[in-house]
C-alpha cells in the first residue's frame, strides 16, 4: 500500500526542537516513547486492518471481467480468514480486533462503533473496544519513514513517505497509520516457519485446512500461498517479540516530557 507524502515533515522536526528547550536527545526520546508504547499496548488493544480490494473488484466488473472479479473477491476473503485465525490462535499479548481498510478514517478519529468484524468477515456491532490506547497491525510495504517522533497534534495531519525497505507480513503503526520507530519491535518480515499441528504434518492447520486448500486454488501464485500458510508462525514470532520487549521494560510509565508523543 503506497504511502502519501508529508510535505510538512521539516516543520514537524522543527516543532519537535521548538517544543523542547532542553533539546531532548532523539535516540533517548525514541527509547522512552517505545517503552511507554509497549506498556500502553499491554493495557490496550491491537487493531488488525484487513483489505477488501473493493476498488479493484469494481474495476474488473466495470470492464466485464466478472470471473476475475469473483476470483479476487474469494481470494481476498480467504486471505482475511487466514489472518484472523492466525491472530486468534497465536496473539495473546493484548486483545485484538479486526476492521476493514475502508474504516480507517473512523479509526483515526476514534469512532469505533460498528466497525469491527467477526470471523465470518461480517461487521458485528456487538464487538466493542473500550481501550483508549490502540495500535494498528498492517501488512505490505515497509518504509524508511520520513516522519520522526512527532507530537499527536502534528500526527493528525501528517502524511508519511520514504524509501521502500522491504515487504513485511506485520507492520505496527499508531492510530494515525504512521509507522512506529525502533526500539519498538514494529514489524515482522515475510520469513518464518509454519506451525504444524500434531495430526497434520503438511503444515495445514486443522481448523483452517479447508480455507488454505481453497486459497491455494485461487491464489495468484505459489508465493502467495506460502505466505498465507506460514502466517500463523509469523504472528506467533511477533507475539514473542512483543512479550520480550515488554518484559524488559515492564512498568515504564508515561512522563510529562513524553506524554504528547505516546498515542
Amino acid at each position: 500500500m503506497p504511502l502519501c507524502f508529508f510535505a510538512q515533515n521539516e516543520v514537524a522536526k522543527e516543532s519537535l526542537n521548538k517544543n523542547d528547550s532542553s533539546q531532548i536527545n532523539l535516540k533517548d526520546l525514541r527509547n522512552k516513547v517505545a517503552y511507554a508504547q509497549i506498556n500502553s499496548l499491554k493495557r490496550g488493544a491491537l487493531f488488525v486492518r484487513l483489505k477488501t480490494n473493493n476498488l479493484a473488484i469494481t474495476k474488473l466488473k466495470d470492464a466485464g471481467n466478472y470471473d476475475l472479479a469473483t476470483n479476487l473477491k474469494r481470494e481476498t476473503d480467504l486471505e482475511n480468514k487466514i489472518i484472523i485465525s492466525a491472530y486468534k490462535k497465536e496473539f495473546i499479548f493484548c486483545p485484538v480486533y479486526f476492521f476493514y481498510s475502508h474504516s480507517s478514517d473512523s479509526v483515526k478519529k476514534n469512532n469505533l462503533s460498528g466497525i469491527f468484524i467477526d470471523s465470518t468477515l461480517q461487521v458485528n456491532p456487538s464487538i466493542v473496544c473500550n481501550s483508549t490506547f490502540y495500535l494498528i497491525a498492517d501488512q505490505g510495504e515497509l518504509y524508511n519513514s520520513s516522519i520522526e517522533i512527532i507530537p499527536e497534534s502534528l500526527a493528525k495531519k501528517a502524511r508519511e513517505s520514504g524509501d521502500f525497505s522491504r515487504q513485511a507480513s506485520i507492520i505496527i503503526k499508531n492510530k494515525y497509520f504512521i509507522q512506529l520507530h525502533k526500539p519498538f519491535p514494529f514489524f515482522q518480515i515475510k520469513t518464518g516457519r509454519p506451525l504444524y499441528s500434531n495430526d497434520n504434518k503438511d503444515g495445514l492447520h486443522e481448523d483452517i485446512a479447508d480455507i488454505l486448500y481453497a486459497y491455494r486454488k485461487v491464489s495468484r501464485n505459489a508465493e502467495d500461498f506460502k505466505q498465507m500458510k506460514n502466517y500463523r508462525g509469523k504472528v506467533a514470532a511477533f507475539n514473542l517479540k512483543l512479550e520480550q520487549f515488554y518484559t524488559e521494560h515492564q512498568g515504564y510509565e508515561i512522563t510529562p516530557e513524553i506524554k504528547e508523543y505516546v498515542y
